[in-house]
């Protein structure tokens, strides 16, 4: 039961109450989100580059051509197939400017971890960083504190939510749902709390940002969606 119930919620339609409609695309290195509203599609986060057969099979499939492709980081398991989705679908890249080089370079330095144990893991990934890499991409759209996406036809922004990484970004949706890419996690036993993080300082201050949108619900870039409920009540023991 635990797993149906855990296959039903990845896998359900999000839909906001101004018509805008949130999915997951496929099984990837992390969750890949598709925002569709008005027959126009972005997407956020774009997986690992070894799921990238998966990933144009599940968008044919569905018949999605992403106009944008938004980053909520540049790690490689959500960067990894940047380039390709612009090269191929002549996608438009946003990414927080901060983290542009790093697109720019493929490059992903690791994070710190914030529990014992994968602290004890930073050192071995450190030195398997090469890696890590992944295709080169160069973003069209580099913003500093918040980027509009209505020129995209949705209703919504990106704004910097550093802490697991220097250029973390955020996308809200209709100010009700948020997609938060690795700043809060849905694989952590009883926590949202991120196993790596560059800066918890910041990381709980971009906790604050997200609780202040007002948001209805949570969705990350690995495991099941958060309530606003579960991510409060962590944020209020640890700030």
């Amino acid at each position: 039961m635990k797993l149906e119930y855990y296959l039903s919620i990845m896998n359900r339609i999000h839909n906001t109450q101004n018509g805008t409609t949130i999915t997951r695309l496929t099984p990837a290195g992390c969750n890949i989100w598709v925002v569709t509203r008005n027959d126009r599609t972005i997407i956020v986060d774009t997986g690992i580059s070894f799921d990238r057969s998966r990933i144009e099979r599940a968008l044919k499939r569905k018949g999605i051509i992403p106009e944008a492709v938004i980053l909520t980081h540049t790690h490689f398991d959500h960067a990894g197939n940047a380039a390709w989705l612009q090269a191929e679908y002549g996608s438009g890249v946003v990414v927080q400017e901060a983290e542009s080089g790093m697109l720019a370079a493929g490059d992903t330095p690791i994070p710190e971890g914030t529990y014992t144990f994968t602290r004890g893991m930073i050192g071995i990934g450190r030195k398997m960083q090469p890696v890590f890499r992944y295709d080169p991409c160069v973003a069209e759209h580099v913003f500093n504190d918040q980027f509009d996406l209505n020129r995209f036809g949705i209703n919504g922004y990106v704004m910097h939510t550093p802490g697991h990484s220097p250029g973390g970004a955020t996308v809200v949706i209709d100010d009700e749902t948020v997609i938060v890419g690795d700043l809060v996690v849905g694989t952590m036993p009883g926590s949202p709390f991120p196993p790596f993080a560059d800066d918890v300082t910041l990381l709980l201050n971009s906790w604050k940002k997200i609780i202040d949108t007002g948001y209805r619900s949570i969705l990350p870039g690995h495991g099941r969606p958060i309530s606003r409920e579960e991510l409060i009540k962590e944020y209020d023991k640890r700030k």
